[in-house]
């Protein structure tokens, strides 16, 4: 029997863990440290949760969600790849501790068929936007931003600026798209939330990085297909004002894309890698042993180095990770792996496309935003890259609206998962 007391503990965990993961844009944005504790925090007072009601969390419905039934076998996958390949220089846990998403995925999609999980999880991206623009303006008035990190660290493609990126480049086309897009929105509102999103293109375009500069752009560009296929008001404004947009930024950018050297080392990465799925087709080298593997290929002289147009030879013998998700699918996981993602993500357009309206329709730019950050960008399995994946799955995973008794009672009601 449950006591009455431990029901209420149960809402207040499930109303922490809604609060608590929808911070992590801004955990992302902090660091490692932040998007970790965040995660971890949100796993523990789930089971906790469900340790105090005495039932099973991993309910029938649950299991077979269109969204947590893939990635469980995603990450078994992993699993089956680490016993085959042994620990390298991530180590058993390295591959293991992955579960910490599956678990953050699963716990706020249970919560939202008990709170608007969703309504939390966008404000939540509203805060990062305005965390990530203090924590920059910070750095670049007094040279430290507010967790004392030097200016420097916003530079480049790593550190800050690569989770700044990779982060917003998502939600840029959210916001905006979402803003022009729903009909029922107040102006008062749809102002907030496009200057939201106005930020986010902001925080993207200073980090000068391409992929996210492209694939952000491409998020916005698809919102003129929609508009076509809706008929909008906005169908011309939208595209004039965009193109507009991007023909006054490439202006600016032309040095950067002009550069090919990295496309260049990448191609040879990308040789690499598809000579390492070629050795384990089946199960991959494992996520911990990439780069082990990598460098063991390399260095075999199995894979030509690439001859660029301009005489340059590029054979990088290191490499953290493939560079193309795809590829870094194929070469961890091999075709177990990457059939189980694709399985996932396909199921995750499915939900996005299936009915876009009210907020949701800020989601149908995430499947263009993901696959050109892929091609070129950061690997799925990177952690903060992963925490932003899982971010995204939860919110197309999330229940709609309530049905049934207000949850704050001690029956909570159940809600539509959409």
């Amino acid at each position: 029997m449950v006591l009455q007391s431990d029901r209420r503990w149960a809402i207040s965990l499930d109303r922490f863990c809604m609060i608590m993961g929808s911070l992590l844009p801004a955990g992302i944005v902090a660091g490692n440290a932040g998007f970790e504790s965040i995660i971890i925090l949100v796993d523990m007072a789930w089971i906790l949760r469900w340790v105090l009601l005495k039932e099973n969390p991993l309910q029938k419905q649950i299991i077979i969600h269109p969204l947590i039934l893939p990635w469980i076998f995603w990450f078994g996958t992993m699993i089956v790849s680490l016993l085959i390949n042994g620990q390298e220089i991530g180590g058993w846990g390295h591959d293991i501790a992955f579960i910490r998403y599956l678990l953050f995925v699963v716990a706020l999609i249970d919560i939202s068929q008990r709170l608007p999980v969703q309504k939390y999880l966008i404000v939540g991206m509203g805060v990062g936007v305005v965390w990530a623009v203090i924590n920059l303006l910070s750095a670049h008035i007094i040279g430290y931003d507010l967790f004392g990190r030097p200016l420097i660290r916003y530079a480049g493609k790593l550190k800050e600026s690569a989770r700044i990126a990779g982060l917003f480049a998502y939600v840029a086309p959210f916001f905006l798209g979402w803003a022009v897009s729903d009909k029922n929105m107040t102006t008062r509102r749809r102002i907030f939330i496009a200057v939201a999103g106005a930020f986010a293109l902001v925080l993207v375009l200073q980090t000068n990085i391409r992929t996210t500069f492209l694939a952000s752009a491409a998020g916005i560009a698809i919102y003129l297909i929609y508009f076509l296929y809706k008929k909008s008001r906005w169908t011309i404004v939208i595209p004039a004002l965009f193109f507009a947009g991007i023909a006054l930024i490439a202006k600016f950018w032309i040095p950067y894309f002009n550069d090919l050297s990295s496309i260049y080392d990448r191609i040879y990465i990308w040789k690499v890698a598809l000579a390492m799925w070629q050795e384990h087709p089946l199960f991959g080298v494992g996520v911990g042993s990439f780069q082990d593997a990598y460098k063991s290929v390399a260095a075999s002289g199995i894979v030509a180095p690439f001859v660029a147009p301009d005489g340059n030879i590029f054979s990088a013998p290191e490499a953290a990770h493939a560079h193309n998700f795809l590829l870094m699918l194929l070469a961890c996981g091999g075709i177990a792996g990457f059939s189980m993602f694709v399985w996932l993500f396909v199921n995750a357009v499915r939900r996005m496309y299936r009915k876009p309206d009210g907020w949701r329709i800020g989601l149908i730019s995430w499947p263009v935003v993901a696959l050109l950050i892929g091609l070129t960008g950061w690997s799925v399995y990177s952690d903060w890259y992963q925490a932003v994946f899982a971010y995204f799955i939860v919110l197309a995973g999330c229940c709609d609206e309530l049905r049934g008794p207000d949850p704050r009672h001690s029956e909570p009601g159940k809600r539509r998962c959409g």
